[in-house]
């Protein structure tokens, strides 16, 4: 019986991992897809300000910065977007006020806006902590 105990909570744990390596997969796959759905624009820096989160990512090290960006392409007219974005230490020159920025707008909701420049991600932590805020 002691040996059952130990061996039960083992075989809890990896159910637990796999489970949750599956969710993981799967979220990655979709945000993905969703990525590769989205439209070539360009992006104007309006203005931009700290949004509460760091952390350390591809690049290094990165702050969370919320940027009100004048988006636009081919088959858009020109509008304002609010979206936050990981910089990194190389893409902080990218994203100075008044800059253009290649990017890419979600194809469902033309406020998630994908920097397509290197030292620059969208932040998908932030997209979900945002979120659960909201429910």
């Amino acid at each position: 019986m002691e040996i059952i105990i130990p061996i039960a909570v083992v075989v809890v744990i990896v159910i637990f991992f796999i489970y949750a390596s599956k969710g993981g997969a799967k979220l990655l796959a979709e945000r993905e897809a969703r990525m590769a759905k989205a439209e070539k624009g360009k992006a104007v820096v309006i203005g931009s300000h700290t949004a509460g989160i760091r952390g350390t990512g591809n690049g290094g090290h990165y702050q969370g910065y919320e940027f009100t960006l004048e988006v636009s392409n081919a088959y858009k007219a020109p509008y304002r977007a609010k979206c936050v974005w990981e910089v990194y230490p190389m893409g902080a020159p990218k994203v100075q006020q008044g800059m253009e920025v290649n990017v890419k707008i979600d194809a469902k909701d033309d406020q998630m806006v994908y920097p397509m420049a290197d030292g620059l991600a969208f932040s998908w932590n932030f997209q979900m902590m945002h979120k659960k805020k909201k429910k």
